[in-house]
Order: C-alpha cells, then sequence, then structure tokens
C-alpha cells in the first residue's frame, strides 16, 4: 500500500478516537446534569417554591390542608382557597395577615386586603368565575372561608380582565 493511504487510515483513526472519547465525555458530563448522582427528591414546599417561580400554578380538586408552622410569632398556614387557588396567612395575636396569594391556572388576585386585621381578604377572578376569599384565626390557625360569585359572568359580559 502507498504510504499516503496508510497515513490517511490512521490519521483518520486517531481523530475518530478523539471525537469518539469527546463524545463520551461529554455525555458522560450532561448525564451527570441531567439525571445527576446527587439528585435528592423535593419536599412538597420545594415543589410549590418551584412551580411559583417559573409561573405554574395548580388548582386542587379539594381543599389542601397543610401542617401549621407555629413559631413564637404566630401560625403560618398555605390554605387551598376552593377554585381560585392558595393563600399563605399567618395568625398573630389574634390577627391575621395574608402572606402569598397564587392564583390558579387562568386566574389573577382582585381587591387585595392583606391585613393584619380580624379578616383579611381577597377575589380570585377568571373570565369564567370570581372566588370571594376571606381569611381568619380561628383557634389561633389562619382559616380560610370561599364564596363564589354567581354573577360573575353577566357583570364582565363572559370575558375577563388580567
Amino acid at each position: 500500500m502507498n504510504r499516503r493511504v496508510i497515513l490517511g487510515i490512521v490519521s483518520w483513526l486517531v481523530v475518530g478516537g478523539a471525537a469518539t472519547t469527546a463524545g463520551i465525555a461529554a455525555i458522560d458530563v450532561l448525564e451527570d446534569g441531567i439525571t445527576g448522582k446527587n439528585v435528592r427528591p423535593l419536599d412538597d414546599d420545594a415543589v410549590h417554591r418551584a412551580l411559583s417561580r417559573a409561573g405554574v400554578t395548580r388548582t386542587p380538586s379539594a381543599p389542601v390542608p397543610s401542617p401549621a408552622a407555629s413559631t413564637a410569632a404566630g401560625v403560618t398556614r398555605n390554605l387551598a382557597a376552593r377554585g381560585g387557588g392558595t393563600v399563605t396567612a399567618r395568625c398573630e395575636g389574634g390577627k391575621v395577615t395574608i402572606l402569598a396569594a397564587t392564583p390558579a391556572q387562568g386566574f389573577h388576585t382582585d381587591g387585595f386586603d392583606r391585613g393584619p386585621a380580624t379578616s383579611s381578604s381577597l377575589t380570585f377572578e377568571s373570565a369564567e368565575e370570581e372566588f370571594a376569599v376571606t381569611v381568619d384565626c380561628q383557634g389561633g390557625s389562619p382559616a380560610v372561608h370561599v364564596a363564589q360569585d354567581d354573577g360573575h359572568r353577566g357583570r364582565h359580559g363572559g370575558r375577563g380582565r388580567g
């Protein structure tokens, strides 16, 4: 065989081997980032924080009670407001403060009264529905009360404002 042909074959094998090695190394690095050997499952709060940062919300089919977080400064709870979203509220000294409100998909908040007060309120609205949400303290822990406004569709002509 010609010396140039042999040199070409050897060069091709060296370049092919280097490319294969680089590809395997890159896949190894990417796999650690995608599936990761240090992956740990997220708890419920971490999932909700990640979803809220991404702008994703969920509508629970039934109120989901959360364990009360009790500190010397009061009791904080995440409360499902049937259909419209979730509310995080804190009771302290007999007064409630709404710390956060996360509307469900397709909803927005309106008429937000954070407190602290004996009761605080907000409204979750969509193009089709409106939920009046009131939060107060019962036994030192936040409690949510939800009333659906059946006249919402007629008031806005079936179209949302947000």
